[in-house]
């Protein structure tokens, strides 16, 4: 007579278990953004994700680490996104500065990338950031000392001229978006403000010297 092994119990296997974090994070993503880090509870992400208390709190013990799970999964999706956008960088060294320039103000400009440093920074949380500067803009950096180096621009210290760029094309309208504002919301926008910032730091804003006035 043959025999057959009993069931296993209700315990998930790996990628289950690695399945129902993924869910219940990008569930608590929706949350956060539609409502807010201090109105969100654990309690509408159980009903939300039609789970067990059980199931949600021996993954996220609080509200807290659910947070930084959905900002690490946010920081994880902004990276994929630069690598996928560098891969198309230009092959000139100066137009690859510019296109990667280009990227922080988008980045920067997400409007979920948005919402989730903003409610970051209601909570004053200890969080990792959403968008992940230093691993970025070395690669600015580099881009700039290979443009200055190619003899298109002048940047003896590529480090302060990326840092100085950044200031220049996304530092206000970041600020401001965090503050609610929609300016740039619209690529066409985003888009002439680029070109104008691009403009200025490219040229700088003292006239041009020789010649004199005609």
């Amino acid at each position: 007579m043959t025999t057959t092994k009993p069931r296993r119990g209700g315990r998930p296997t790996k990628q289950a278990s690695e399945r129902m974090a993924a869910e219940i994070v990008d569930t608590a993503r929706r949350l956060f953004i539609d409502q807010g880090f201090a109105a969100t509870t654990m309690e509408q992400v159980i009903e939300a994700c039609g789970i067990g208390k059980d199931t949600l709190y021996r993954r996220f013990s609080t509200k807290e680490e659910l947070f930084a799970a959905v900002a690490r999964a946010a920081s994880d999706r902004t990276i994929a996104w630069f690598e996928t956008m560098d891969a198309d960088s230009p092959a000139d060294p100066l137009e690859r500065v510019r296109h990667l320039a280009r990227w922080f103000l988008d980045a920067n400009l997400d409007p979920e990338l948005l919402a989730l440093k903003r409610e970051a920074f209601i909570e004053a949380m200890r969080t990792r950031p959403l968008v992940q500067e230093d691993a970025f803009t070395h690669r600015l950096t580099e881009a700039i000392a290979a443009a200055h180096d190619a003899g298109e621009i002048v940047a003896p210290d590529p480090g302060f001229t990326a840092a100085q760029l950044l200031a220049a094309v996304v530092l206000g309208p970041n600020n401001d978006a965090l503050m609610g504002s929609t300016a740039l919301a619209a690529p066409a926008a985003r888009a002439e403000w680029f070109d104008r910032a691009w403009a200025l730091f490219l040229n700088g804003a003292a006239p041009p010297t020789g010649g004199g006035a005609g």
